[in-house]
């Protein structure tokens, strides 16, 4: 969704409301965008995003022109895509895709404002071709907007979107009622990095490739060169003099590497005490019951701790600062989307 937001913006404030969506809702094999990626279209022949990286667009075009014509108020295509399609994207084989064609409508337009804002928010769609679009829309406030049609089913399918809160999640869900998609768009994470170590040059740096806000923190002024930490922007001070937990949300991932108690249990309490999805320390076994031992006698509980990833990152065997930036980084992004982190082919 938010790939092409400013797309809709510019094209509405240009008078342009008649526009269609197709939204992925479920993927097979290696597709080529995720559940969730969206592509829309108005009907002057504007088009923003893609459901294919190219191979199949047209034809999705072609599915959205109908909605748009008034012929059908929704279309559930789906398109195997061939290896041969495959490989002209730059991939290595294909897979399939299954999509919702629709127009858009006012909860799309507060679904765009809430993703706008960088806040967390759940957007439920109907996908039954026989019957009418409905949606639903849950934000970060506890507010929900539209209805799927039963209010039983309404409180059914917030129970579901709670165990996946805040996101990001995206997933085909039956019910006696039908099939829905529901999905989280997650705010853009942010990485905070206590300890502007050389693994926090790697880690800032991959971070930042992989779309990350960083933010780099140190009361060692030395270690905050902009040198070390271009285009990234950095705290100068102790922990809890530049930082307050609630500055950590939902889409925060906190590491600490100082290897330093007296900085360490500053920054960790920060972290506990917020809702960060993830929180490294860097140590040994040995450090870590260290510090886990003094923030119990300063009154956090063993379940807050389990919260704390100690030894930092995956077990991948590298020993460099890069390497362990890789690990760490790799563990981040396994815990947002709920995986585990072991090999694709153990799957």
């Amino acid at each position: 969704m938010r790939d092409i937001i400013a797309d809709i913006e510019r094209w509405q404030e240009a008078g342009k409301t008649g526009i269609a969506l197709a939204t992925i809702v479920e993927t097979r094999g290696s597709s080529l965008r995720p559940a969730g990626a969206r592509m829309a279209l108005t009907a002057e022949g504007d088009v923003a995003g893609s459901v294919s990286s190219g191979c199949v667009d047209g034809d999705v075009i072609a599915e959205m022109e109908v909605v748009l014509q008034g012929r059908e108020e929704i279309r559930r295509p789906n398109f195997g895509i061939t290896d041969e399609q495959a490989w002209s994207a730059g991939l290595a084989c294909g897979g399939a895709i299954d999509l919702l064609v629709e127009r858009w409508d006012p909860l799309h337009e507060r679904l765009m404002a809430e993703v706008d804002a960088r806040r967390p928010v759940a957007f439920v769609s109907r996908l039954d071709a026989d019957k009418p679009p409905v949606h639903l829309l849950h934000t970060a406030d506890g507010a929900t907007h539209g209805t799927l049609g039963n209010a039983d089913l309404d409180g059914e399918v917030l129970m579901d979107i709670a165990t996946v809160w805040p996101g990001p999640y995206a997933q085909k869900h039956t019910y006696p009622q039908g099939e829905f998609f529901i999905e989280i768009i997650a705010p853009p994470p942010t990485l905070v990095i206590f300890g502007a170590t050389d693994i926090a040059v790697s880690l800032a740096a991959l971070a930042r490739v992989m779309d990350f806000e960083v933010i780099v923190s140190d009361a060692r002024r030395a270690f905050l060169k902009e040198e070390r930490f271009p285009d990234v922007e950095t705290r100068f001070g102790w922990p809890q003099d530049v930082f307050k937990s609630k500055d950590f949300g939902v889409s925060h991932a906190v590491v600490v590497l100082f290897h330093d108690s007296k900085f360490d249990v500053p920054a960790l309490k920060l972290a506990l005490r917020s809702d960060a999805f993830y929180i490294g320390f860097l140590g040994s076994r040995k450090t870590q019951a260290d510090r886990q031992e003094v923030l119990l006698e300063a009154g956090f509980t063993e379940q807050d701790w389990a919260r704390v990833h100690g030894p930092v990152g995956l077990d991948i065997g590298g020993k460099e600062p890069p390497m362990i930036a890789l690990s760490i980084l790799a563990e981040i992004v396994a815990v947002r989307h709920r995986r585990e982190g072991g090999r694709m082919s153990k799957r």
